[in-house]
């Protein structure tokens, strides 16, 4: 494996082994030779997807969606091998996810227009989906989303992730998985059990209801979990966004939430203070894609806001939603 991937490879727990014991919270949708779990709540327009970060899940955001049910239609989904979704077509490119989120959505009935809701690298898939199906999406909430320009600490120094990019063509999207899609050996299963240890819930996840957690541990312990998100040519696209720095999203309404606990705590390493900081500012970035924007930072919550701090969550998409039903501003 060469060292791009394995940078991703070892970016978040993988950790494998279960039997399938719980049924799906909404329902399976067959897009061509492979399943998709999506669960729909609520009535109305615009419809709001809300896209996962990686290796997350659908019911991660199930401290939001009642809210935003009461006023519209509210969609989650899980990629494939997330979950209750099948193994998908690999390699995995953030065109594939696109392709499979917009095909899922036609097959489900979700019909647009659509807010998107990104978290993590969630929010690179939304943009993408913003500008590939521009006339579909009518707003964006990005939810401490992925910069195309983040930096990680690795190997002993501060890299960003697109610098690992090789030029590479990316692969055409497909429509069904092929002889490329295979389970991990027992093998690699065993590794990387042993490597990253038994999968438990740690905060914040503890404040999901204790059913959501046993679900999240069951998604975490299927052995199609170790295929989840396995970006091999992320750098590639990274880069590629990247340098398409003039796309700008006229005054459609984005509203950037941003973590910034970890960017003012006294306590940092000063490294990743540095890190965090930048971080900041290319959420900043993120806020300038429009005219019609809002960026707010957050001291109370790390990563995973729609966790911590639900409400503010829940307020930024109701903010979204009656941007785009009024035509009326973010910023008034």
């Amino acid at each position: 494996m060469k060292k791009y991937q394995l940078i991703f490879f070892f970016l978040f727990p993988l950790i494998v082994f279960t039997q399938n014991s719980f049924p799906p919270n909404g329902k399976l949708i067959d897009i061509g030779g492979y399943k998709l779990h999506i669960d729909i709540k609520g009535k109305g327009s615009p419809a709001v997807i809300m896209i996962a970060g990686s290796q997350a899940f659908s019911l991660d955001w199930t401290l939001v969606v009642p809210e935003i049910s009461k006023i519209t239609e509210v969609c989650t989904y899980d990629r494939p091998s997330l979950a209750w979704s099948d193994p998908g077509p690999m390699p995995r490119t953030f065109e594939q996810d696109v392709y499979e989120l917009h095909t899922l959505l036609q097959k489900a009935g979700v019909k647009p227009p659509y807010i998107l809701v990104g978290h993590s690298l969630g929010g690179i898939i939304a943009r993408l989906y913003e500008k590939k199906y521009p006339g579909e999406v009518k707003g964006l909430v990005l939810v401490d989303a992925t910069s195309e320009d983040t930096k990680l600490f690795m190997n002993g120094k501060v890299q960003r992730l697109r610098d690992f990019a090789q030029n590479r063509t990316i692969p055409a999207v497909k429509t069904k998985p092929d002889t490329l899609t295979k389970l991990p050996s027992m093998k690699e299963l065993e590794d990387v059990w042993k490597m990253m240890g038994e999968p438990k819930t740690e905060p914040p996840f503890d404040k999901l209801p204790l059913q959501f957690q046993k679900q999240r541990i069951w998604a975490m312990r299927q052995p199609k979990f170790l295929l989840a998100d396995n970006g091999s040519y992320w750098a590639d696209e990274f880069a590629a966004m990247y340098a398409d720095s003039l796309y700008l999203l006229g005054n459609k309404p984005v509203y950037v939430l941003s973590s910034g606990r970890d960017a003012f705590s006294k306590n940092m390493d000063s490294v990743m203070q540095a890190i965090r900081l930048e971080k900041l500012e290319q959420k900043e970035k993120m806020a300038n894609l429009s005219t019609n924007s809002k960026h707010i930072i957050t001291t109370k919550s790390g990563h995973e806001i729609h966790l911590e701090e639900p409400e503010l969550v829940i307020n930024a998409i109701k903010e979204v939603v009656r941007s785009v039903r009024t035509g009326k501003s973010l910023k008034k």
